[in-house]
């Protein structure tokens, strides 16, 4: 009876999991994402809403990519909304499909987050980077390269003090665009409202130097981007116009130009209703991407079954079972070891770790060798040049010692490893006790 409570226990626990995996996350209902049902601070639903209260004609693509030649829209003069990076990934397929959209005389206007981390595009930046900088190389059939451009070559490093700093640098912050070329697109139209992460302009080299930096697009065909739109800093291009074929791409570099939280701003609405009338023919259609957003309204048995969820789910199931029946065989159960609770050493190497990933290595020397002089002059009632004689003068204290000192305090230049200052550190300690 017990064996069979137990069996029942374990499938009820593998359906659960398999529910809870399978069903469509409950985060996708919180944060707001660029989408026309989306009325969130990120969402498109007051644009849609607008077009839709202008009678200019829209549609909600709630299906791959790929299909959108199935669809009952004209085969060019239409517009499409895409944001970066996509929520859902995009198969190789479609971006193939919409660059030849687009090539046969459509335009598409992309939102990337490059200085800005919507909590949509919440990832590793180097990550959501990647993905965008692989976005546009396959929308523009890698005609383009988006890259990053040092500015400066002056090193920029938070230390303990400046971690206050460094937090709200990255918190969202109002910020404004303005036009850069003399067009009918911008008529009426002198500045732009939008948000930017300050922190996003900073760029961490080899050495664990920050710079400013921005962003730049290089390319070899002879149709070069064009500057369209500048940020605050006049070196800074907020967006530019790419030609694909007889379509064109508006690439902006802030993802919030025409969302819900911005569209309130009359410029950036007059800005949007220029561009469609420079893009969407009558007849055309304002196309929003929303099925990599959350929206669908079809079963794709083809992406069900090429779902990594699904396949994760099958051998999560599998190896449960397989434990499961290794762990109720006496004869292979393995012996139970004693549960050895977390001694108060584990926790301080575990605050360690977490600081020495959190907080550079140059902070932490400083801060180390701080408290080390502070401590010496304590005991020798010595300061400044008076106490690192004293220092030179014991017998007991190797050069080499405090040459890493030096280096940690910044009296001279010079780096040197964590590990070594805390042994010359602790040799320091116990010549002094």
């Amino acid at each position: 009876m017990r064996d069979t409570l137990i069996t029942l226990a374990g499938a009820l626990l593998s359906l659960i999991l398999l529910v809870s995996v399978m069903s469509p996350q409950t985060e996708q209902q919180t944060i707001s994402r660029p989408n026309t049902q989306d009325a969130g601070k990120h969402g498109l639903k007051a644009l849609h809403t607008w077009l839709l209260e202008n009678n200019i004609n829209t549609y909600s693509l709630r299906k791959p990519v790929t299909r959108i030649g199935q669809e009952a829209l004209p085969a060019t003069g239409n517009m499409m909304v895409v944001s970066l990076p996509l929520a859902r990934e995009a198969l190789d397929s479609e971006w193939s499909a919409l660059n030849r959209w687009v090539s046969d005389g459509n335009t598409v206007l992309v939102l990337a987050s490059l200085y800005h981390m919507p909590h949509w595009s919440n990832s590793h930046q180097w990550i959501r980077e990647h993905e965008i900088k692989d976005a546009i190389a396959s929308l523009t059939a890698e005609e383009f390269i988006l890259q990053r451009d040092v500015v400066d070559d002056e090193e920029s490093e938070f230390s303990l003090t400046d971690m206050q700093e460094s937090i709200r640098a990255f918190k969202p912050q109002p910020y404004w665009l303005y036009p850069a070329v003399d067009h009918s697109l911008f008529g009426g139209v002198y500045e732009l409202e939008s948000v930017h992460t300050p922190g996003m302009y900073q760029y961490e080299d080899e050495f664990d130097n920050l710079h400013a930096s921005y962003w730049t697009i290089d390319s070899e065909s002879a149709r070069l981007a064009l500057r369209i739109i500048y940020g605050e800093a006049q070196e800074q291009t907020a967006m530019w116009l790419l030609p694909a074929g007889k379509g064109w791409i508006y690439l902006s570099a802030f993802p919030d130009l025409v969302s819900n939280s911005v569209l309130r701003h009359e410029q950036n609405a007059r800005w949007f209703a220029n561009l469609l009338s420079h893009t969407v023919t009558d007849g055309g259609y304002v196309v929003f991407n929303d099925y990599h957003f959350g929206l669908s309204d079809l079963y794709d048995p083809d992406a069900f079954f090429a779902d990594d969820r699904l396949h994760n789910t099958l051998l999560f199931i599998g190896a449960f079972w397989l434990i499961y029946a290794l762990g109720r065989s006496p004869r292979l159960a393995p012996v139970r070891e004693q549960t050895i609770k977390p001694a108060n050493r584990d926790f301080i190497e575990a605050m360690a770790g977490f600081f020495t990933r959190r907080i550079r290595s140059r902070a932490i020397a400083r801060e180390l060798a701080a408290r080390l002089l502070e401590d010496i002059s304590t005991r020798t009632q010595l300061k400044g040049d008076s106490l690192w004689n004293w220092l030179h003068d014991h017998p007991d204290i190797s050069e080499h010692d405090i040459l890493r000192l030096k280096r940690a305090s910044g009296q001279v230049g010079g780096r040197t490893k964590l590990i070594q200052l805390t042994r010359s550190i602790s040799r320091i300690q116990k010549v002094l006790i």
